[in-house]
């Protein structure tokens, strides 16, 4: 009978330590907790390519759900490397064959019926590939394959892998200059929510209800062009962008004058052009 272990022991082993050592050099690390992963990044990770290792649990996934697949839009290409099979006292990666399905799509311009931007795994341009340990592939290529893709651990251990990506030029979020105007009271509420965006994501939902509601309260032309400036807050594995896109959504479908903005960011190049998009199309139906 296979022996299931904590993300604490896992995490904790040499195996791992060792891992985290020789690919970040005694740097200090961030782990991220997704809903079926972990993310071992630096803190302070370089604006051009980066490296993490992802932990995968028993049966675990990279996406927010096992039906769906996760939008990469900061990313100009991908790679995983996949180690092996983790477990606590072994100084070794386990071999595991057919171990991790690759889901993905083979274009970018995906019909996307949900509220967030993360597709379900559906239609023509869905493919899918298993991969075993030692194993080196792709996940996102430059002609747009793997731009929305997900990973998902197909076997009963936990398992290591390396991702390595080349990042596109991302713009850092300049909001000094949206909210100088503002009271006091105004900035506090979205100094506050933007801080809550970086250290918590898309849990930000579940854990600040309070902050949420503060900026549904705000006028709309005031908070959307702050919120299409956040767009272009660095995504580190918290699904950031996606967190401040969920959030001009919901403003949207209530002020149909939020469209105008996005269409007037779109033209001036003001945010990422996925994001911009993918909502000036769901607030068009």
């Amino acid at each position: 009978m296979e022996q299931s272990y904590e993300s604490e022991e896992i995490i904790s082993s040499i195996l791992v330590k060792n891992t985290i050592k020789n690919l970040f050099d005694n740097k200090e690390i961030e782990i991220i907790k997704r809903p079926s992963s972990f993310i071992i990044r630096l803190k302070n990770e370089p604006e051009d390519r980066i490296s993490r290792v992802i932990l995968l649990p028993p049966h675990g996934f990279t996406a927010n759900r096992i039906d769906e697949t996760n939008p990469h839009a900061e990313v100009r290409k991908a790679k995983i490397e996949i180690r092996g099979g983790v477990r606590p006292k072994r100084s070794g990666f386990n071999f595991l064959k057919n171990c991790l399905k690759y889901q993905y799509y083979t274009i970018r311009n995906i019909k996307i019926t949900e509220e967030e931007p993360y597709p379900k795994i559906d239609g023509e341009y869905y493919k899918e590939e298993v991969k075993s340990s030692k194993q080196k592939f792709l996940v996102v290529k430059e002609n747009g394959v793997g731009f929305y893709h997900s990973l998902v651990n197909l076997s009963s251990e936990w398992i290591l892998l390396i991702l390595d990506k080349e990042l596109r030029f991302q713009r850092i979020p300049e909001l000094q200059l949206k909210i100088e105007n503002l009271d006091k009271s105004q900035q506090k509420v979205i100094s506050h929510l933007y801080g809550k965006v970086i250290s918590l994501g898309d849990t930000i939902f579940e854990n600040e209800a309070k902050i949420i509601e503060e900026t549904y309260n705000f006028d709309v032309d005031t908070i959307i062009p702050i919120l299409i400036e956040m767009l272009n807050i660095v995504e580190t594995g918290k699904h950031e962008p996606c967190t401040v896109y969920a959030i001009i959504l919901k403003i949207g479908k209530k002020n149909k004058n939020v469209i105008n903005f996005l269409k007037e960011a779109l033209k001036n190049k003001t945010a990422p052009k996925y994001y911009l998009e993918e909502l000036i199309k769901k607030l068009s139906k």
